[in-house]
Formats: C-alpha cells, structure tokens, sequence
C-alpha cells in the first residue's frame, strides 16, 4: 500500500501550523535530516535536509527498541514466548550458580519496562568480546523486579536473545513476514552482536517512509489495510504507562518524565507517546488527534525537539478539515522543496586546484579505508580494508576525492559551490561540500547519510606533506559521540606532478 497523500488543511492542521514548528525547529539549533506528518492515515508533509534522503535508511539508535518490543507481542501472541518467561529458565546455562531472589523474580516482562533491578547497566555492543548474557545475569539486581527504572540497552538486547532462542531466528527474521512485508517496509538492517544477537536497542536501520508505516501501524493499534496482524491488547500495554521513571535522570526534561511502557515513552501532552533514539530519532503518536509524526536528526537538545512540537504544531491540530490556504500551502511546499542544512559557503582556489590534480599522498601510517576514516556516529561496524593512497580532481563543478584501497576504489563527488554533492559508495549514500579556507587549507565536510553525524575535514598541505584533522559534526566524545581523531599525515607520491604540486605549496 502506496501512503495516500493530502494537503495539511484537508486534514485539519493549518500548512502555517507546519512551518511555524520547522522555524522554529531552525531557530533552536536543531539539525534535523527528515519528517513525515501524518494525519487519519495520510502524509501531509514530507522532506529531508540534503545530503539526507527520504528514501534512504538511517540509523535508529534506541528507536530500535520499539521494533523489539513489537516483536515480542507477535511472539506473546504466538505463544513462543510468554511476559511472564524467567530469565533463569530462559538462559540456565548462562544463569550464575546461586541466583539471586532478585534475579529468579526477574521476567521478559520486567526487561520490557526497563525495570530488570539492575542498579547500572553493563558494558556491551559490537566491540565487545564479552559473554554479555552472562554479564547481564551475573550483574547485581539490586532492586525487586518492576520497582526501578533504568534505561537498560543491555536489556532490550536480551529481548533479542531470549526471541533467538526460542523462535530461532534474528529480530529482521522474525518481524519480516509479520511486519515488514505486511506493512510494505523495506529489508530493514539490525547489527548483530558478537554471539550474533540482533543488537536490538539500539542497531536498526530505517528510511522516513519505513518508520512512518511502523509508527502509523502502531497508531492504529496493530491493524494494517483491515487486517487485524497484532492484537490490540498489545498496544494497552505497550503504550502505557508501566513503571514510574520521574526523577531517573535526563535532566527533569518533562517528556522523560510521564512514565514507561514496553519500550515506548510516554508523553507530557495529554494521550501522547513516542518511540524514541539518541541525537533526536522519533516516532510520535498523537492519539486524540489521530497524528503521528516522525523525525530523524542529530541534536543535543532532544526536549526541544518536542517542545516545538508541542508548542507549535499540536494546539493548531482541528478536528474537521479547514479551509483551503494556498498562499500558506506554497511558502510550506517551497520551504520543503530547498531542504539543505546549513550550506558552507564555497570559495576556489585556482593556483592551489591546479597543482593538487594529477597528485597522490600516501599514508604515513597504517589506515582503514577512507569509509571508516569518515565514520559517522552510529557506524557501529568497521567496513574494513586499507587505504593505499589519496588523490584529488577538481573542476568547474567541484571536488572528487579519489581514494586507492584494498576491497576497491572510494571515489567522493565534493560540491564547491557552497552546496552538497552526493555520491553512492558501496551502496551507502554520501554528501561532502568543501571550501579552501586558506591557500594552504581545504575544508571538507562528508556526511554518511546512514549515520547520524558526518565529520569536518582539513586538508593542510605544505611542501611534499599533507596533515589531515577531523572533528565531529555532533560535539560530542564519549558514550554513543566518536572519539577524537588523531591527525594523519600523508607524503606525496615521487613523479612528476609531485614535484609540480611540492614547488606550488613552498612557494
């Protein structure tokens, strides 16, 4: 089923109502990658900041989370796994010796409200060599199940493992037949853990669209195109509140505050809830009004992201469709038709562009490929190979970055005309948009559009040499943040056009 599309006021909300939230969304600093607003069913306003893509996926975080829960109703419902399922009985070869009271007490419902007893949540996640199942058993359960909330990604993972084990198939395995295809989604992707677990907390992989279809499947209670896929009842108990979480942290931001249920949160305006990832990766759903809204972007400020809309999308919500406003309807289309974020400003340099075409730097030490020197937060998994050897093209239209390395050629289109330019590597889609800072000093910006942050690059070039540094586009080291990257250094390749480009940069 292809969404049916409408315009805002045919569904009641006021095309003004939009772009006053998207302002206001830009006044308050927050990059945001892409929306889809919809109402009774049908989108009413869609767009993604370039080099950002609506049809292309982007990684979820914690929205993930939403996913596994869901996938344990279809299993509750089949009767592979029960709310009530001990995890000792679950996992007895992983279960410590003497098991705790707390821990024999502790069920897959328990897991689902983030209410396990863990005091502090244990180490895991793609880079880990851990038994983490074990870990997570033989860690402390300091509190009664279902009297504390933590924020446990460990043990959304254990969901997974517990679905593995008893249905035998991967989180995507089990949620294609049941959810993806029936819902018309794409092949969703979710990193697995060493013991090949669905990293399930925090590993899934959506388009826009694909989160809309999930979000509206949710709305509507688990009913799709009048087919009834999960039961109702489910969704009581999904959506509501399950645990009490006011004072766990989160800086007294008022939306981490209402309340959880199995893996959504629950929200300050009345009859609202939303699933919910790190740097602003949301699924809202509106139930009074019959609305979901769903957001992926990169900031620091996730209470402001709901706060605009709260304050300035929800109250304009009618409950009859309104007049047509075309004037209102254009400035929104328009808007959304030049979606970009923040451009940098292109400036060339002719003398410096004409010496660098035709060189190649070499790396000075060992180095991945130029994919994982670009990274990106939430590029969990390195692609691997090595990167041999780094070039540069330039024309009229802008920048290619020309990288040799094992496993195949990484070749870069970067706009300098103050805008992205996009290229499709490996199947992922990049952007990069670049400016000469000095006459010495190129500044590249390159976004893995499947990440969540890009990185800003200098190229420094002084005689055979060539410096480059990175900083991320989120300022943030640390946690789910990429550490800071050392500078590398390169050294031109002998040969003629060497020592053309050597002569220009000691000149």
């Amino acid at each position: 089923m292809n969404f049916q599309h409408a315009t805002p006021e045919s569904v009641g909300i006021p095309s003004s109502a939009v772009t006053a939230m998207l302002e206001e969304l830009y006044a308050q600093g927050i990059e945001m990658h892409s929306f889809m607003l919809l109402r009774h069913g049908k989108v009413c306003a869609q767009g993604a900041w370039k080099p950002y893509a609506i049809d292309e996926p982007h990684i979820m975080f914690s929205f993930s989370k939403s996913l596994t829960s869901t996938a344990i109703g279809f299993a509750v419902q089949e009767g592979i796994l029960s709310l009530d399922d001990r995890l000792v009985d679950l996992f007895p070869d992983k279960t410590p010796e003497n098991p705790s009271e707390n821990l024999q007490k502790c069920t897959l419902r328990h897991l689902l409200m983030m209410g396990c007893g863990h005091e502090t949540e244990i180490a895991w996640g793609p880079s880990q060599d851990n038994d983490w199942i074990s870990d997570f058993l033989s860690h402390p359960f300091v509190y009664e199940p279902g009297t504390h909330f933590l924020y446990n990604t460990a043990g959304t993972n254990m969901l997974c493992a517990a679905l593995q084990r008893k249905a035998g198939q991967s989180l995507t395995e089990f949620l294609r037949p049941r959810l993806f295809q029936p819902l018309g989604m794409t092949d969703i992707h979710c990193h697995t853990l060493p013991n090949g677990v669905s990293m399930g907390g925090a590993g899934c992989y959506l388009t826009i669209e694909d989160m809309a279809r999930f979000v509206q499947f949710i709305c509507n209670k688990g009913q799709w195109e009048g087919r009834q896929l999960l039961n109702a009842d489910w969704f009581h108990l999904a959506t509501n509140k399950q645990i009490e979480n006011a004072g766990a942290g989160w800086d007294g931001d008022p939306d981490w505050q209402q309340g959880y249920g199995f893996q959504f949160w629950r929200c300050a305006p009345q009859g609202v809830f939303r699933g919910d990832g790190a740097f602003g990766q949301y699924g809202v759903v509106m139930t009074e009004q019959n609305a979901v809204l769903v957001i992926q972007s990169a900031s620091m400020k996730l209470q402001a992201v709901l706060t605009a809309v709260w304050e300035k999308l929800l109250p304009a919500m009618a409950e009859a469709p309104l007049p047509e406003d075309p004037k209102a309807l254009h400035v929104l289309q328009n808007r959304l038709k030049n979606l970009e974020l923040n451009p940098m400003l292109g400036m060339r340099n002719p003398g410096a562009e004409h010496s660098l075409t035709g060189a190649a730097y070499v790396p000075g030490q060992p180095l991945p490929g130029f994919g994982d020197v670009i990274g990106g937060v939430g590029c969990f998994v390195p692609e691997g190979g090595a990167l041999q050897s780094i070039s540069f093209r330039f024309d009229p239209a802008g920048l290619r970055i020309l990288c040799k390395q094992e496993g195949g050629p990484f070749d870069l289109a970067v706009g300098m005309q103050g805008h992205f330019l996009q290229s499709r590597i490996n199947g992922v889609l990049y952007g990069a948009n670049g400016r000469w800072r000095a006459k010495d000093k190129l500044e590249v910006e390159i976004r893995n559009t499947r990440a969540v942050a890009g990185k800003r690059f200098t190229f420094q070039f002084a005689g055979d040499k060539l410096t480059l540094t990175a900083d991320s586009t989120i300022p943030e080291i640390g946690g789910l943040g990429e550490p800071a990257q050392p500078a590398l250094t390169f050294t031109l390749e002998e040969g003629e056009v060497s020592t053309k480009t050597k002569m220009y940069w000691e000149a």
